[in-house]
């Protein structure tokens, strides 16, 4: 996964693996011991616990070692060679190349040299299918943590057998990890009944006190620590004074007791703990009344709690000199409480912060972070832009018993994708794209307003029968138009997502006192003026025919799209629909007084439903049998094309906890590629 210089966007369906990301770098990168469960490994890997067992068992600790699991990651960092000074980074650097400019590390979380045989200590002599294998994983589970260890070496990006060990410390210098968690404790005031902001005060606080001599932070501290100096000396005066009063009547009591030892009273007080116990937000009320933090929305005291922790984070890491390093800073779901509008200016102001943060302390070093921000939001999505989002696809395994893992693909990589067009038009519309289970791309007004009704009709029917339903699926449903839809083939392939596309035939045939197209009715046409059809087949010569000899059976289906255009409600030589309001009336012509149709021939009828169609304005036809009247038939083009998309069912999605030790693994856990 490739980071944007500023501001890289997570996206994707609930339980592919965002925060797990976020999670693994934020453990793997910062300093200090860590300690990984067996739940912490994916799935997958279960059974390479059992088949290292079978080759320790029986002397092969060599290969055994290569079997065994482990975590790992590796972080490439791109830096200036012309920078003269590497700063923290020059540990990291291996390669004596002086034109090369990327320093490579690696950090496994494995086991201990020479601790395997206490790893397996106790296991069974042989293995029998799953239940030995649950067996084997009951006893070496608890061990994990104790016999795994984290280890990081630098490695030379010009020869990748050439490595040294470094330290953690090393690597934390390098590259520092902060986290905003998505529970910022803001909403449950029973719970957590301290003031949230006021705790990020005392960071910054505690943050100043470490800064440089002469440095703006270091004189603030001081200064602050100087006043709260007098006043301790104050009080401690004032304090003694009243204990000299009281003394003749502890006296009375038998103290001070052995040895006649007096006590004296000193008061002190921390700074570093005064703004986060003793210090609160106000914000203004009426009639000079103010209001505590809790009093606040929401939306403003997450949006400022974000802000004065990216602070906090910010003088954190200028605290820390020049010295040449990379912030990563992950936030998760920062749309938490926010308004749509005030979820894109964040998002959009996000990359700014770099500049503006110095600029308010007087620093004339930059801030070089990098933002990871894991989002379920369509309107952050909406703004980033494509070269910063990364879309989370979950590949799914027909085993049950295999564990699901997610690829992560850069959108400005797509193939055959006209990012400009489509970024603009997610702009406009929503990014519901990159959230969804499924999709549908319809065309206009009528098609928005009618699907959701169709669909509705079309899960009763199937509930009625015990069938699951397309409802328990976020199915998200875009109008983009006939002559767009293509666009978007190669976006859909890429994101690997369900869709079904829902169109008109839209035939035509050339007209009798010109050679241009005009529109027809099905059985007279001769060709489709349909550019979504034309792309999808790749023939622009199709007939109506054609089509409908196409889709007889069933729809055509490409990868994980599938197309949807009018066919006869009856036999292919029936009357067919030219446009969704055609075939409406043809599906439901006791509607429409057409009843008395039979023994009509087909372009006859097929003729009758377009007059009739013309009465109507498009959303007025819509709104009407949408809302007003429900006892309708759903035309038989959308009823297939619904139909093959709740055939397409997706994996379903686990609880985010993992499963107990020694489980069946569950489809639902997932390992990041």
């Amino acid at each position: 996964m490739t980071f944007d210089e500023d501001v890289t966007v997570c996206v994707g369906r609930n339980n592919t693996g965002k925060t797990s990301l976020a999670e693994v770098l934020s453990r793997f990168l910062r300093p200090g011991e860590i300690s990984l469960r067996l739940e912490d490994f994916s799935a997958e890997s279960y059974v390479e616990f059992a088949e290292a067992y079978r080759r320790f068992s029986k002397g092969d600790e060599a290969e055994a070692r290569t079997l065994l699991p482990e975590i790992s990651t590796k972080v490439f960092l791109a830096y200036d060679n012309s920078a003269g000074e590497y700063g923290d980074l020059g540990p990291l650097i291996v390669d004596l190349d002086p034109d090369c400019t990327q320093a490579i590390i690696a950090i496994r979380y494995a086991l201990k040299p020479g601790a395997m045989k206490d790893f397996f200590r106790d296991a069974p002599k042989t293995l029998t299918g799953e239940w030995g294998e649950s067996l084997l994983l009951s006893l070496v589970g608890p061990r994990i943590p104790h016999l795994y260890e984290r280890t990081a070496i630098a490695i030379d990006p010009t020869d990748m057998t050439n490595f040294r060990d470094i330290s953690m410390t090393n690597v934390a210098r390098a590259i520092k990890v902060d986290f905003v968690k998505a529970q910022r404790g803001l909403d449950d005031e029973k719970e957590r009944p301290k003031d949230q902001i006021g705790k990020i005060l005392e960071s910054l606080f505690m943050v100043a006190a470490k800064a440089d001599d002469g440095s703006i932070l270091k004189d603030f501290a001081d200064s602050t620590e100087n006043a709260l100096e007098e006043i301790v000396e104050k009080l401690n005066t004032h304090l003694q004074e009243m204990y000299s009063r009281m003394a003749p009547t502890v006296s009375e009591f038998g103290y001070p007791g052995l040895g006649n030892k007096n006590f004296s009273t000193r008061t002190t007080l921390d700074p570093k703990r005064l703004l986060s116990n003793f210090t609160s937000i106000k914000y203004p009320g009426s009639a000079g009344v103010e209001l505590p933090e809790s009093y606040s929305g929401l939306g403003s005291r997450n949006l400022l709690m974000i802000l004065l922790t990216l602070f906090s984070y910010y003088r954190e890491y200028s605290a820390r000199g020049s010295k040449s390093s990379v912030h990563l800073v992950f936030i998760e779901e920062p749309e938490a409480h926010l308004h749509p509008q005030m979820q894109e200016i964040f998002i959009h102001q996000l990359g700014v912060f770099k500049n503006k943060f110095p600029t308010a302390d007087g620093e004339d070093q930059s801030w070089n972070a990098q933002f990871l921000v894991t989002t379920h939001s369509a309107h952050i999505a909406n703004r980033a832009g494509f070269p910063a989002i990364r879309y989370f696809r979950l590949s799914e395994s027909e085993d049950v018993h295999e564990a699901s893992s997610s690829t992560i693909l850069n959108l400005a990589e797509a193939p055959g994708v006209d990012k400009d067009f489509l970024h603009k038009y997610l702009t406009l519309t929503r990014a519901d794209l990159f959230f969804a289970d499924k999709a549908i791309l319809i065309e206009g007004t009528t098609e928005r307003i009618f699907i959701p009704a169709a669909i509705a009709d079309f899960d009763d029917a199937r509930q009625k029968n015990g069938s699951i339903s397309l409802s328990s699926q976020y199915v998200s449903i875009m109008e983009v138009g006939g002559a767009h839809a293509h666009i978007f083939y190669p976006f859909l392939d890429f994101l690997g997502l369900q869709t079904l596309v829902i169109t008109d035939m839209d035939p035509a045939k050339v007209g009798s006192s010109s050679q241009r197209l005009e529109a027809c009715c099905v059985h007279e046409g001769t060709a489709t003026t349909n550019q979504a059809i034309k792309k999808w087949f790749e023939d622009s010569a199709l007939s109506p025919a054609d089509l409908l000899k196409n889709a007889e059976h069933s729809i055509p289906v490409i990868g994980m799209r599938g197309l949807a255009y009018q066919i006869p409600e009856t036999t292919i030589d029936g009357p067919c629909g030219r446009t969704f309001e055609d075939a409406f009336i043809l599906a439901n012509p006791t509607k429409f007084n057409l009843s008395s149709a039979d023994g009509k021939p087909t372009p006859q009828i097929e003729l009758d439903a377009r007059e009739e169609a013309r009465k109507y304005k498009k959303s007025d036809f819509a709104l009407t049998f949408a809302i007003e009247q429900k006892d309708w038939k759903v035309p038989r083009y959308i009823q297939r094309g619904l139909e093959w998309l709740l055939d397409q069912a997706p994996a379903p999605e686990n609880d985010e906890e993992t499963a107990f030790l020694g489980e069946v693994p569950s489809v639902g856990q997932v390992a990041v590629r």
